[in-house]
């Protein structure tokens, strides 16, 4: 459990958590791989966001994903490219909702580096990332105590 106190200061800082869908690199699950790897790797990202024409999130792909739809598929480099990239996407990064508790994106980052945020329809809202929370923890360590004392308990 989070101390209430540390909460309420980093509960200051939630209008950064979210990067929105609008400043993202967003694919649909439509264009082909040879668009997704070449934005991808112009890009330096490893993973990215795959959502549908209505905007509803399918998951996320990484060049891994890609290759290793080519190789169980064992298509062509040509073929590979000519593929909807909706067919390699994964669903293994978890996902949460706007109102997500502080702890549960805390521990949800732990094993990722972005959480997808979708909406009750699953429209896609844009992502949290662990260097967003980082630097919320780090304001903490460094601010903290300009509005709070600490005092010990012994």
């Amino acid at each position: 459990m989070i101390a209430k106190e540390f909460e309420v200061f980093l509960t200051g800082y939630t209008d950064h958590f979210l990067v929105p869908a609008k400043d993202l690199a967003i694919v649909v699950g439509t264009h082909n791989m040879d668009h997704v790897l070449l934005l991808m790797m112009s890009n330096g990202y490893s993973r990215i966001p795959v959502i549908d024409k209505e905007k509803r999130y399918l998951g996320t792909v990484s060049i891994s994903d890609i290759m290793n739809y080519q190789s169980e598929n064992e298509l062509t480099d040509d073929a590979l490219g000519k593929t909807d990239v909706a067919l390699a996407v994964s669903d293994i990064i978890e996902t949460i909702s706007p109102n997500a508790s502080l702890t549960e994106i805390m521990h949800k980052l732990v094993d990722n580096s972005f959480l997808p945020v979708l909406d009750e329809e699953t429209q896609f809202l844009g992502i949290i990332t662990r260097r967003s929370i980082l630097k919320a923890v780090n304001a903490l360590l460094h601010e903290f105590t300009e509005d709070y004392d600490i005092v010990s308990k012994s």
